[in-house]
């Protein structure tokens, strides 16, 4: 009740927490991407960097919403910009991948350690096997490499781990 109380009065973190409970049929909701998706764009037009990475992941996986590259990168990169480093780790990825933008392994590595800088465990890790693997880097540096999977592993990350025991 206090939730709808809040959402009802416009409170971004509200919104979007019960966007989440759509989303996942939480709090005694069904579970709706529909209806989540429409308030994580309630919440994210109100300023929200967790529900403008939401929106992005709406539109990157076709959830209550039709599949849209072009509104996925926006908002992820809306997120990104303000310092959301989930966001920048789904950029990065999108550069990685080629989904949405070009496939630039230069700005992928460059947006991972922007994340990375925030303590992103998932970025750590990436970074580290761009550097194993010489993409978006100088060149392969197996030392560099494993300092970033050392990071990763430190918070315990499980990739991270595999990847230093197998060296």
């Amino acid at each position: 009740k206090m939730l709808r109380q809040n959402v009802d009065k416009g409170h971004p973190t509200a919104i979007r927490h019960l966007g989440t409970c759509y989303s996942l049929g939480y709090s005694g909701v069904v579970q709706s991407y529909k209806k989540a998706t429409r308030l994580f764009q309630r919440a994210a037009d109100l300023g929200s960097v967790n529900a403008m990475n939401q929106v992005g992941f709406a539109h990157q996986h076709g959830n209550g919403v039709k599949i849209d590259k072009k509104k996925m990168i926006k908002y992820y990169r809306m997120a990104a910009d303000l310092g959301y480093e989930r966001a920048q780790f789904n950029v990065a990825n999108c550069y990685y991948n080629g989904e949405g933008v070009a496939r630039d392994f230069v700005e992928a590595a460059r947006i991972y350690k922007l994340a990375s800088d925030h303590g992103h465990t998932d970025s750590e890790y990436a970074l580290g096997q761009m550097h194993e693997r010489g993409r978006g880097v100088a060149a392969a540096d197996i030392f560099e490499a494993t300092r970033w999977y050392e990071r990763a592993a430190a918070k315990g990350h499980k990739g991270a781990i595999g990847a230093l025991q197998r060296e």
